[in-house]
């Protein structure tokens, strides 16, 4: 009966999807979009329950280590991959100018060399993740040691301070026309490509999320718990809560890296100014919304602020405000924060203690 009214409280949603799907014109583009941007914003919201639901690190600037990811993977990608085809030298010295016709060339070639369009790939992944924690550690040195509100104000302004060296520096990302970057999924056609790149990111992001869910139930997670729980405490239990924070602001920078990534090669282009802190305020609505200190409702969370910025983006189509129609996400953001905060603060899947199994056992009946 308890699983019964379990699944009917999650049915409005199903039924949400089916109705947005019915109205919208290219039903499996709606959802190819909607599963590549979940793919993105899962990593992001796990990766900031990690710090904020588990470990109590206000982190305001996830932006910055999204933003990191993906701009080694612009700056990087077409450069690294020029020579072997056959690119001419006079675009790469002039790469703000020609970053498009040298991503094309790349592009043509990894359609032709599939093995390594995918080797990059990965090497790029691999070197999104190692960014994002650098970052991680960089931002976490003058950081970790503030009290809670300095912290999150520390965090929003580097989170800033790289966007605005990016839009400014050309031989990042081409400061403020962006960079164009080649599709290692090009030696795919039509739908089947489409439908392979939205797997393998999902793939990743789930993979993400199990590494998390993991990595809180083992003995670090409960130490994490305690250190958010009571930090003095923990620290008189011999635990360096210092250096366990930096540690968690790393891998959780490090899977936000890896987003980043995932992200230009979805897009085919990095620009500085996608990267504003909205997109921080956006994952912890997803966050609160589903539920800070349950990875699941993370996840939750990150599919239903999807849901509701997909429905506007269909339906405003059909209607007319007396302000900017692209404002109302914003809006609609704000609102849902709002009414979580008044009627449900823990969200949609609160948090749930941890029982180890020893001690489940031991409170069977009859020992």
């Amino acid at each position: 009966m308890k699983v019964g009214l379990k699944v009917l409280k999650f049915l409005p949603l199903p039924l949400w999807f089916l109705a947005l799907v019915s109205i919208t014109r290219n039903p499996i583009r709606f959802f190819i979009d909607l599963a590549s941007f979940y793919s993105f914003y899962l990593m992001l919201s796990v990766s900031l329950n990690l710090e904020y639901g588990y470990t109590g690190i206000p982190n305001f600037g996830k932006v910055m280590f999204f933003a990191g990811g993906a701009f080694v993977t612009g700056s990087l990608t077409a450069r690294l991959i020029a020579p072997l085809a056959g690119v001419n030298s006079m675009y790469l010295a002039n790469y703000k100018l020609y970053n498009v016709i040298v991503g094309t060339q790349v592009s043509t070639f990894f359609a032709q060399r599939a093995d390594i369009a995918m080797l990059t790939f990965l090497l790029m992944l691999i070197l999104g993740a190692v960014v994002g924690a650098l970052l991680g550690l960089v931002a976490s040195y003058p950081a970790i040691r503030l009290r809670e509100d300095y912290l999150a104000m520390t965090l929003i302004v580097t989170g800033e301070l790289l966007r605005i060296i990016a839009r400014n520096y050309d031989p990042l990302i081409c400061g403020t026309i962006g960079v164009f970057v080649p599709d290692p999924f090009r030696w795919l056609t039509g739908l089947y490509h489409d439908l392979v790149r939205t797997g393998v990111m999902l793939g990743i992001a789930f993979s993400s999320w199990a590494f998390v869910e993991a990595l809180v139930r083992s003995p670090f997670g409960r130490m994490i718990r305690a250190i958010r729980e009571n930090e003095v405490v923990a620290e008189a239990f011999g635990k360096d809560v210092t250096k366990v924070r930096m540690q968690v602001l790393m891998v959780g920078s490090a899977i936000a890296g890896v987003a980043g990534a995932l992200y230009a090669f979805y897009a085919g282009t990095v620009q500085a100014d996608d990267f504003m802190p909205i997109r921080t305020f956006v994952v912890w609505v997803m966050v609160i919304l589903g539920g800070a200190g349950n990875n699941a409702g993370a996840a939750l969370g990150a599919l239903t602020y999807l849901a509701l910025d997909r429905t506007i983006v269909i339906l405003k189509r059909y209607f007319t405000t007396p302000f900017d129609i692209n404002n109302l996400s914003y809006i609609a953001l704000g609102l849902a924060l709002v009414l979580t905060l008044m009627y449900r603060p823990e969200g949609l899947i609160p948090e749930k203690p941890i029982i180890l199994k020893r001690v489940r056992r031991a409170n069977k009946p009859g020992r």
